[in-house]
């Protein structure tokens, strides 16, 4: 194979895998927003909503190994297609989640775009700049847990955080983006050095 095929098969890979990871942090934030509403009178239908979203992402897992398997651009183009699908499935369980019309051709707030633009803020890469938080440290103390806490429960401190700053729990209330922004970069932040951790 050629090496600008090679480099071509490399960048779009890439490219899916950010959108991969920006949905899986979607499904978290949604997944907040449904864990706090099992009191909620519509309780059944909430968990319902958990178990779709916990399928979504058990699909995106799959689809990351398809990516990562693919040697053609026919395979991704393949790839996107089932990702797509993924995605108009997502946009149903989140109408029904959060009480509202579909809106995945145009969206009034878009996590999707949120997190592109969180990313391309941000960089991608381990070299990339970190944004608002310079630390690890400091990215405990964003989501109020002690350092070195474990994986579990800084999602479930995520999810917290997430839920409350989210402008759909607050009743279309924007005002608290950034801080959703600095939760989001948090959870990242220390994910990616758990991930390395673990991994090394």
């Amino acid at each position: 194979m050629d090496e600008d095929f090679l480099r071509k098969l490399q960048e779009r890979k890439n490219r899916l895998k950010r959108r991969l990871a920006e949905l899986d942090e979607i499904i978290e934030i949604d997944l907040a927003f449904a864990v706090d509403r099992a009191d909620d009178a519509r309780a059944f239908s909430f968990f319902t909503i958990e178990e779709k979203l916990q399928d979504f992402q058990g699909l995106l897992e799959k689809i990351l190994d398809q990516v990562d398997e693919a040697t053609t651009l026919s395979d991704l183009d393949r790839t996107v297609g089932r990702l797509s699908y993924v995605e108009d499935r997502l946009d149903e369980a989140e109408s029904q989640l959060y009480n509202r019309s579909r809106r995945r051709r145009r969206r009034p707030f878009n996590l999707g775009d949120f997190f592109s633009a969180f990313g391309q803020q941000n960089g991608s890469g381990a070299a990339a700049s970190q944004g608002e938080i310079s630390s690890l440290t400091e990215a405990y103390k964003v989501l109020g847990v002690a350092e070195g806490t474990g994986l579990n429960d800084v999602t479930t401190a995520f999810r917290r955080y997430a839920k409350q700053y989210h402008p759909d729990a607050r009743g279309g209330d924007r005002s608290t983006e950034a801080e959703l922004r600095r939760v989001v970069e948090a959870y990242q932040m220390i994910k990616q050095h758990l991930a390395e951790s673990n991994g090394a």
